[in-house]
């Protein structure tokens, strides 16, 4: 029996991977380490039900501390990893430990594109995270009116139902193409559209920011596109996508346009070294996929957990599945496109 795992990444996937190693009573040392200074939480809820309650200020929790402690779980946070040798199996962070490993496992999900135009330091822009991220925008959705989203994507358009169930004038900025058309088709991109525009959401398609507008108190008050549009605004929240997530090089980790490439294991192609989630390209129908969601992240966290407890014993042949909540209306997609 392997009697060290290391979790590089307390993501949905890393921390799932502990929680079904931890129920089929694995009596290794999990090692779980995390460039963050929070308890790992799970970020779906941001632009749905957490943010609609504006007086809940505490993170939606994957796992309270008394779990990480009755379970053993040596959780570094604020903790960045610098180095992998898998040669001598071991794992370098930033504090100069050196951690040796019998499993790792890579989780590090995902991080937020960002946009760098003038003016993007204007108070009242905002990432949805990190986690004391949102808890700004919800401080500041309290006291305003008007909220603009750059992105359409499940993100955008979850926050967009979001504030308009709070009574926010909400607009949407569309830089190319129309909403999920690229995921879901264009039928059900205009659905979309008219279940926003339906609920009062006001779009504006084909519109690239610019540059923002400040006022003398230099908090945000407009957005001017490209386009020599100017759309006015209390506040705007960027949400247009994200990007794999790993920070340091491992020899030999075969990659594709910055996702770990996997096979149905979730075995890299170091032995002895997983990788799952945001961070991973995966075999489904002879070829390569890549996908962010949390459904996604933390079945293959479970799947990790039994191939590391027994050599290959779960494939990971799940159809992609995931789904949205906006409005009254729940979405469901089954496979991949």
């Amino acid at each position: 029996m392997n009697n060290k795992v290391v979790i590089i990444g307390a993501s949905i996937t890393g921390i799932y991977t502990m929680n079904e190693l931890v129920k089929q009573d694995y009596q290794g040392r999990i090692t779980i380490i995390d460039q963050h200074d929070g308890l790992p939480y799970n970020p779906y809820p941001l632009t749905k039900d957490w943010m609609q309650d504006m007086d809940k200020v505490e993170p939606p929790l994957i796992k309270k501390a008394e779990y990480y402690e009755k379970h053993n779980i040596d959780l570094r946070l604020n903790t960045k990893v610098v180095a992998v040798d898998p040669n001598k199996m071991t794992v370098t962070t930033d504090k100069g430990d050196v951690i040796s490993y019998d499993k790792l496992v890579i989780a590090t999900g995902s991080k937020l594109r960002k946009i760098s135009i003038p003016n993007d330091d204007a108070d009242g822009i905002f990432y949805l995270r990190p986690f004391t991220s949102a808890k700004e925008i919800k401080a500041w959705a309290k006291h305003v009116k008007k909220v603009a989203i750059i992105g359409a994507g499940f993100i955008g358009l979850e926050l967009a139902s979001t504030f308009r169930q709070l009574d926010k004038e909400v607009s949407v900025l569309v830089n190319v193409g129309r909403p999920l058309e690229n995921i879901l088709g264009s039928d059900v991109s205009d659905y979309f559209v008219k279940m926003h525009q339906d609920h009062g959401v006001e779009f504006f398609f084909d519109e690239e920011t610019e540059t923002f507008i400040k006022d003398e108190q230099g908090k945000v008050k407009a957005i001017l596109t490209k386009n020599g549009k100017t759309i006015e605004t209390d506040m705007v929240i960027i949400a247009i996508g994200v990007v794999p997530n790993l920070s340091f090089d491992v020899e030999g980790l075969d990659m594709e346009r910055g996702t770990i490439i996997v096979n149905e294991y979730n075995e890299t192609s170091i032995d002895n070294i997983y990788a799952g989630g945001d961070i991973v390209a995966f075999p489904y129908q002879e070829r390569l996929i890549h996908i962010e969601h949390w459904e996604n992240a933390w079945s293959q966290g479970a799947s990790i957990a039994k191939n590391i407890l027994s050599n290959r014993s779960s494939k990971y042949l799940v159809t992609p599945y995931f789904w949205t909540d906006q409005y009254d209306q729940t979405f469901e997609y089954l496979g991949n496109t």
